[in-house]
């Protein structure tokens, strides 16, 4: 069962539904969205995820209509508590006891005594969507800086989502976890046992960058560290106990721990990244989840084990607002695309989403994505 949101919904989404005969609830996005295949209304998807108890959105949009709507006290705790990061943080605190980490509302955050900040630090709201509202403080005076800079503009920067997806009362500041970044989409199946999909290296330009510019998956990469993210997810689960429930983390990893960054409930990766498992085994990541038939790394990545394959989230810049992405362009400088997607909900604040292939030992390739000025890149 999927429900489908804003900001973006794929024609491949759309034609797996379609072709699976997938149950989606009816709402604005589905009607704009789905011309076939088996929509139901409010009652009747209620009813359905009472009988099938598996259930998947594309975006956190979703999650004001299944609080209201499902009846199931156990799965909406889930959600809530997976959901709000400072939650998430006390959770994981046995895990990491010696790990720095406060919530404040935005209306205190500038009387906060800097002293009882370890530096340099993350702040983010609790209860957030992409990368809006984060900030990297080095030290008390850049503190000072992200502060002024959220209460000026983070209600502007907000305003495509809804405050129960942004968050923008809370925030939560905690020490900056060093290492490289990683993306895993995973679900917990009937038994409590974690499941993973995809691995993306999170690439950033540098320690400042806090962009969804740049991700990458290998063959090598799922060598490197499917076995440490999964015994993670076994410890967490001890915890939560979460059952036929999806999601998608972020972790750092410094070379000896990965250290997770947060979580985000009923999806995989935004803006359709986790379909780049598509263009590798050939499978829809939601109806490995939906339907418990997983693909194994091995059979993934059988004849592509010396491809890397990328993808990016090309922002909309300031200004252009009427203007559109010029696919040529860009594929004339990055001649290693093998899909883009456009994305028309300018709200978003997204001109386009591009999938990319290259041989693994040729992924330097990709780099200068993370330093594109997208100006040049909209006519």
């Amino acid at each position: 069962m999927v429900i489908l949101e804003r900001p973006f919904v794929s024609d491949l989404m759309v034609d797996t539904l379609i072709k699976n005969n997938i149950p989606v609830l009816r709402n604005a996005m589905a009607e704009e969205c789905l011309a076939d295949g088996t929509v139901l209304s409010d009652q009747e998807f209620s009813e359905e995820y009472g009988k099938r108890g598996k259930l998947y959105t594309v975006s956190e949009n979703a999650l004001g209509w299944i609080y209201e709507h499902i009846d199931d006290k156990r799965f909406i705790d889930s959600i809530s508590l997976v959901k709000d990061k400072y939650a998430f943080r006390r959770i994981c605190r046995d895990i990491y006891p010696d790990f720095f980490f406060k919530e404040v509302n935005l209306n205190e955050m500038a009387e906060l005594d800097t002293d009882s900040i370890t530096f340099p630090c993350v702040i983010k709201p609790s209860v957030g969507f992409l990368s809006k509202g984060v900030f990297v403080a080095n030290n008390a005076e850049e503190y000072r800086q992200a502060v002024a800079s959220l209460q000026r503009d983070f209600a502007t920067a907000g305003a495509g989502f809804p405050e129960f997806v942004v968050g923008r009362s809370r925030f939560l500041i905690e020490e900056y976890i060093h290492g490289e970044e990683y993306a895993v989409d995973t679900y917990f199946d009937e038994n409590e046992n974690p499941v993973i999909l995809n691995i993306f290296h999170h690439k950033f330009m540098d320690e400042s960058d806090t962009s969804d510019r740049l991700y990458m998956t290998s063959r090598r990469l799922f060598d490197l560290y499917e076995e440490s993210f999964m015994q993670f997810l076994t410890s967490l689960n001890k915890t939560l106990h979460l059952r036929n429930f999806p999601m998608h983390i972020e972790f750092r990893y410094d070379g000896r721990k990965a250290v997770p960054i947060e979580i985000n409930p009923l999806r995989f990766t935004g803006f359709c990244l986790n379909e780049l498992q598509v263009f590798v085994s050939g499978q829809h990541p939601m109806l490995s989840y939906l339907r418990g038939t997983h693909v194994t790394k091995e059979e993934m990545w059988r004849g592509k084990e010396n491809l890397t394959y990328a993808f990016t989230v090309l922002d909309l810049p300031s200004g252009c607002e009427d203007k559109t992405f010029n696919e040529e362009k860009f594929r004339a400088d990055f001649p290693y695309v093998i899909d883009v997607r456009l994305v028309p909900d300018k709200s978003s604040g997204v001109a386009a989403t591009v999938f990319l292939c290259t041989e693994t030992a040729n992924e330097a390739a990709f780099d200068p994505i993370m330093g594109l000025d997208m100006r040049e890149y909209m006519r």
